[in-house]
């Protein structure tokens, strides 16, 4: 039975869950209570609890005085939005789109740019985020109370929940940070009451993980609905009827909200950014900024894009394989360069600027000659350089204008509006808006995919191969861009611009592949449980394993030995897994003594228990919901889920402990059941203050501390006692460096080892903040923009001066070539001659001689 918070004052209101205050104590019976103003005793409770949870989360937001590594992306997405530039993000961007709000409320103009994890802030409104982040968090107990209370429990129940949600370490944590996970929790758990009130869910994601709360709503309905179609009072048209309802509250209007959300982050997000190389042609010039040119002959010059990556455009340049064939390199290449640029012809013979006019179309036999160097695009039986397999072949540059080889044909197929092999052969090659295929002459497809050449001669450019069998996913393109000469005077190509479904479709793509598709070169581009610490040391990371396990998720951290990690309350998870594990040990024990037919006197108060328990609707929508989203997390893109995700199941699991607890408890007296719930209440308070300092950071933390705590961490960074490390030094025997110890610091992706001496961590964090601030502060002057967030190093662009200085060399060496050639074949043909001279010679003088034998 769900009911709302409203009472009618006088009015004898049925609680059946608390006990008979008046009654024998004795007796296995409920009872009702008269309460004569319960609205001001709620109301008294929520501003207590709001109050209490608002000061733990808080207090001393200021520390630490720069940003963390969880932090780092929602500050540069606030950036983006400021300067109005469009970008991929981890997360869906409504914690983003909030902050720039708050950002632009208190006079921030995205002035201050962050590039790594520790840097300092100062005129950045990280303050008030974290600030935004603690109230989201802080409401999060009060709104707990709210929906325990509309789904008809007690005052008790709802106020025992919410003091466990205000104590719970791992929320405290969470919500003193500016990051999207507190915010997809608060909005989850605002649906979670808006559907106990008014049965209708209006929330919008932070992140996809706030997805899984319509799984366990659409299980609250299925199970509403099956006990309704169970009842013959109900008709079935009015369970269909509802079932629509449903439909559109709790099915379209969410998704309408997601998508409302997009639409403002394209419409703000329009102008050309740093992860235009990541997008896809029509995308990046349907920004502001971008422009694009005419289409397509025989005789154009393109810029050909790979659509399957965001590796760039289909590139050579000077340098050779160092294996293989030894040919001219070709690559995949993200930046403008000349070196991009290649001309069509026909297969069988080269564009002079004589010929008519004349468009490519689907099916053709072409060949592409490189606009700097003159080689046409070739294939042959060669391995690849890096992707040494049988059905990859080797991609060069290969020849010159005096040069024909048939295995420099290439066969163009179209795709159509269904990315199908358009089947049409009129149809004329188009840029931006057409992709196609490129087939060797051999049967193999022209393709790119995730394969680097490493710097400092690869510079970080994606393999090009010819690969049998190959899928669309890798073996399709683009013209990003074309120049024909006769074409010149035509004016630009009308380009439509893209649709919303069409952006929204391939954002939510590129977000999907987003540790694969944005390469932050300034970021750390592996994680791992304790980061820099020992990339030698991993632990096995999995959602059961952090509901069920003492494990932590470190958030900063000093030598010095103060640091955050997100630490669940142990004496919570002990709650709810008892509730858990009760609560199906006293259902199973029911069944068990029904069907043998078995009656204990002594026990009817687990018979009624159970009654209560297997007849609770509550428990039937807060049990699966734990269960979905420990599980559901698996579901979710693994590179946007940590630690912190755990924490909606922890919400459901408090939310479903106090529920069990109030059941299994209604028959005791008043007495018994406070003194339970406050020995209970006093456990989780003494384990929040127990590791305190790990939520705040405000206390320093020894290593024999941590190494006792049971906490699954590596505890080497933190410092040793002074009376630890003498005796250190004195059972040694005096060995040199024997208090020495080396971190591993993560500096532009790369663990870079750094030695201190222990006793001296102090000292040790500030070398190390200086060292990490001169070496960002370098790189960030010169790695910017679009630069910044691709894998490939931008190198000097060819001029166009280069470019014809390299053709008129390949050229040139092509006319000696052909020279050699001919005086090869001048004197072959001389040889051949004389020999032939020689031989009519030798022919007539043995004729002669055989005329005087015969005489």
């Amino acid at each position: 039975m769900v009911f709302s918070l409203r009472f009618r004052r006088g009015k004898v209101v049925e609680d059946p869950f608390v006990p008979n205050e008046i009654g024998d104590e004795k007796k296995l019976v409920r009872y009702q209570s008269h309460i004569q103003s319960p609205t001001l005793d709620d109301r008294v409770r929520l501003v207590l609890l709001t109050g209490l949870s608002l000061y733990a989360r808080i207090v001393q937001l200021g520390y630490p005085a720069y940003i963390t590594e969880i932090e780092l992306e929602m500050s540069k997405q606030v950036n983006w939005y400021m300067a109005g530039k469009y970008f991929i993000g981890k997360f869906p961007p409504l914690s983003s789109l909030i902050n720039t709000c708050l950002a632009l409320f208190v006079g921030y103009y995205g002035n201050h740019d962050f590039v790594y994890a520790g840097q300092h802030f100062s005129n950045f409104p990280l303050v008030g985020m974290r600030k935004v982040s603690a109230i989201f968090g802080a409401l999060i107990a009060p709104v707990c109370y709210m929906t325990i209370r509309n789904f008809g429990h007690s005052r008790s129940a709802a106020t025992f929940a919410a003091i466990l949600l205000v104590f719970e370490n791992g929320i405290i944590t969470q919500s003193r940070y500016a990051s999207p996970e507190i915010h997809s929790m608060f909005f989850g758990v605002l649906a979670t009451w808006s559907w106990s009130m008014a049965r209708k869910n209006t929330s919008g994601s932070a992140k996809w993980t706030g997805a899984l709360l319509l799984p366990i709503i659409w299980c609250s309905i299925a199970f509403e609905m099956w006990n309704q179609l169970s009842d013959k009072k109900n008709s079935v048209y009015s369970c269909i009827k509802k079932v629509y309802v449903y439909l559109f509250t709790v099915g379209a209007f969410p998704f309408w909200i997601y998508m409302l959300i997009f639409k403002i982050h394209f419409d703000i997000a329009s102008n050309a950014g740093d992860h235009d190389l990541i997008l896809s042609s029509r995308f990046r010039y349907s920004l502001n900024g971008n422009h694009f040119e005419p289409s397509i002959a025989y005789g154009s010059q393109v810029v050909i894009k790979h659509e399957g990556s965001p590796g760039g455009f289909l590139h050579s340049h000077q340098k050779r394989f160092t294996g293989g064939s030894t040919q001219q390199e070709v690559t995949l290449y993200p930046y403008v360069d000349l070196n991009n640029i290649w001309t069509i012809h026909k297969a069988t013979e080269l564009y002079n600027t004589s010929q008519p006019l004349e468009y490519v179309r689907n099916g053709d036999h072409i060949r592409l000659e490189h606009f700097p160097s003159s080689r046409k695009l070739h294939s042959h039986d060669e391995r690849p350089q890096l992707t040494n397999k049988k059905e990859h072949h080797e991609v060069t540059a290969y020849g010159d204008r005096l040069t024909s080889d048939i295995q420099d044909y290439w066969s163009l197929v179209l795709l159509d509006d269904k990315h199908e092999h358009s089947k049409d052969m009129n149809v004329t090659w188009k840029a931006l808006d057409q992709q196609f295929r490129l087939f060797h002459i051999r049967g193999c497809a022209l393709i790119s995919h995730d394969a680097y050449y490493d710097s400092p001669g690869g510079h970080g450019h994606q393999e090009v191969t010819c690969m049998v069998s190959a899928g669309k996913h890798v073996s399709t393109w683009t013209i990003e861009s074309a120049y024909h000469e006769k074409l010149e005077n035509t004016g630009l190509r009308s380009f439509p611009k893209m649709k919303f479904y069409e952006k929204f479709k391939e954002a939510h793509q590129l977000m999907l592949k987003y540790p694969t598709v944005v390469f932050d070169r300034l970021g750390s581009q592996t994680t791992s449980t304790d980061g820099t610490i020992n990339p030698k040391v991993t632990f096995v990371e999995t959602p059961s394993k952090w509901f069920f396990k003492k494990t932590s998720l470190r958030i900063w951290y000093e030598l010095s030995g103060f640091s955050v990690h997100l630490l669940l309350n142990s004496a919570v998870q002990q709650i709810i897994w008892s509730a858990m594990l009760g609560y199906m040990g006293i259902r199973f024990l029911k069944m068990f003594l029904e069907k043998r037919q078995i009656n204990l006197p002594g026990l009817s108060w687990i018979n009624m228990a159970a009654t209560d328990l297997m007849t609770n609707d509550t428990i039937s929508f807060f049990y699966p919901a734990t269960l979905i989203y420990i599980q559901g997390l698996h579901f979710i893109p693994t590179h946007t889920v940590n630690m912190s995700d755990i924490l909606p199941s922890i919400y459901y699991g408090i939310a479903l402990s106090s529920v069990i607890f109030e059941s299994l408890t209604s028959r005791l007296s008043l007495r018994y059941r406070r003194m339970v719930s406050y020995s209970l209440i006093s456990i989780v308070i003494f384990h929040t203050l127990q590791f305190s300092h790990l939520s705040y950071g405000g206390k320093q933390w020894l290593r024999s501390s941590c190494e006792k705590s049971g906490i699954e961490m590596n505890c080497i960074h933190f410092p040793l006692s002074q009376n630890e490390l003498d005796e250190m030094i004195n059972n040694s025997g005096q060995t040199p460096n024997v208090t020495s110890l080396t971190i591993y610091l993560d500096i532009f992706g790369k663990k870079e080892p750094f030695r201190y001496q222990q006793g001296q961590e102090a000292e040790a964090d500030r070398e190390l903040s200086l060292l990490k601030h001169s070496a960002y502060s370098k790189a960030s002057a010169l790695i910017t923009g679009t630069s910044r967030y691709h894998r490939a190093n931008p190198t000097p662009a060819i001029t166009i001066e280069e470019a014809v200085e390299w053709a008129k060399k390949v050229h040139e060496g092509a006319v000696d070539r052909e020279k050699k050639l001919s005086k090869e074949r001048a004197k072959k043909k001389a040889l051949k001659k004389r020999r032939k001279k020689n031989a009519l010679k030798k022919r007539k003088r043995l004729t002669d001689k055989e005329a005087e034998q015969s005489k």
